[in-house]
């Protein structure tokens, strides 16, 4: 049976697979919570070429593979544990479209257990059964674990309690980030520059660290460097990712005689540190996630469209400004307005890199995330204001 508030509870948590970028909370969860976690998933990322965490030990690990067949996911072990009364609550992946997920919420309430959805939550309103199915889903659990305001906002919207829409935003690996760019000089900069652009290592550099996909739009990025050199104002593009779509952009590089690179896929952090490090702002023209917080935890800006209804949660963290800006959306004309008004802001490197490292020191580190699921399981109601309370408290 579920536990009472002052109890440290028994927490089963579930998801397909843990990401490599989930490390440092899970460390968080294992070290440092209120509460006793067991992580239970796949030992591998089902072709997605997505590195796993390799901190979790083994004792803490149950191994759930999950089968796909055609676009749905056979997953009979997340609802026997559901059953189990050695876990207090589970936190589960909040996919309405993994039937395993509505089976182990529905089994977990009968049980006496507290159910929590980890997910992005409403992106955008839906509308007919889409709606209905989503908000059906929802309604099982205690609590819903959201990445942004928006969406916690769009379900008040649609009826929810506030006091269950608890907002824990998403984080990386701050630590690692901070040590890495610790080792990085200013002359290691001005080299990185130096060595990728030669000649134009003066100029301004943007940054993209992505999966090369047509979706991300990348090729207005491209049109819009050569609409800035066309004005005068030249521009270095510097692309870190791999994907279908790189040899198209490579070629449109060439065409528009743009001053490009592209890196390949980096995962070692120092090697993405330093091009970072080298870099004054980050553009993505398609949908942003994770390259906000990447961006940001370097002091390094990031713009990207406005058309949020079709953004990721992350895109909150970019105050226009202060973090970064965006522009109208599918407008290429528009993008190279506002990198060229960003560009023309006298900020220093170091300034820009205070102010984008504030709020990820205040919000979207796991530090912070780890206390806001803890008093979520605590059974403490959703607070918008308690991170900037609990943030400042140290372990």
């Amino acid at each position: 049976m579920g536990s009472s508030k002052s109890e440290r509870k028994r927490v089963l948590y579930v998801n397909q697979f843990f990401s490599h970028y989930r490390s440092s909370v899970i460390d968080e969860f294992l070290h440092k919570s209120n509460h006793d976690f067991v992580f239970m998933g796949a030992d591998h990322s089902f072709g997605s070429g997505i590195a796993l965490a390799d901190n979790i030990p083994p004792e803490k690990f149950k191994r759930s593979q999950g089968y796909r067949f055609w676009k749905f996911l056979f997953w009979p072990r997340p609802v026997f544990a559901a059953l189990n009364p050695r876990y207090d609550a589970l936190v589960l992946l909040g996919n309405s479209t993994v039937g395993a997920m509505w089976l182990a919420a529905i089994f977990g309430r009968l049980t006496g257990k507290e159910v929590y959805f980890w997910t992005h939550g409403w992106v955008r309103k839906d509308t007919g059964i889409k709606r209905f199915i989503r908000n059906t889903f929802y309604g099982l659990a205690n609590g819903l674990l959201l990445y942004g305001h928006r969406s916690k906002m769009i379900g008040i919207g649609e009826g929810f309690d506030p006091d269950r829409l608890h907002v824990v935003y998403n984080a990386l690996d701050c630590e690692s980030q901070d040590s890495t760019r610790a080792k990085i000089s200013s002359e290691d900069r001005d080299k990185t520059r130096k060595d990728l652009f030669g000649e134009h290592a003066s100029n301004p550099t943007i940054i993209n660290i992505t999966r090369l996909h047509h979706y991300k739009k990348l090729d207005m990025l491209i049109d819009a460097a050569a609409i800035l050199k066309d004005r005068g104002h030249p521009v270095n593009i510097l692309i870190v990712g791999d994907g279908p779509h790189k040899s198209e952009l490579e070629q449109l590089a060439d065409d528009k005689e743009v001053s490009a690179v592209f890196t390949g896929a980096l995962y070692d952090e120092l090697e993405i540190g330093q091009m970072l490090n080298a870099s004054d702002v980050a553009v993505m023209p398609g949908p942003v996630g994770l390259l906000v917080m990447h961006a940001l935890a370097y002091g390094v800006p990031v713009i990207t469209n406005d058309h949020f209804d079709r953004q990721m949660p992350e895109f909150e963290a970019i105050v226009p400004g202060v973090t970064g800006g965006f522009f109208e959306n599918d407008n290429v004309d528009a993008l190279a307005d506002c990198i060229q008004t960003f560009f023309a802001d006298s900020s220093s490197h170091e300034e820009r890199y205070a102010r984008s490292r504030e709020i990820i020191e205040r919000f979207y580190n796991p530090t912070s995330q780890r206390r806001l699921i803890d008093r979520a399981l605590s059974g403490e109601k959703a607070d918008d204001l308690a991170n900037a309370v609990i943030c400042q408290i140290k372990d």
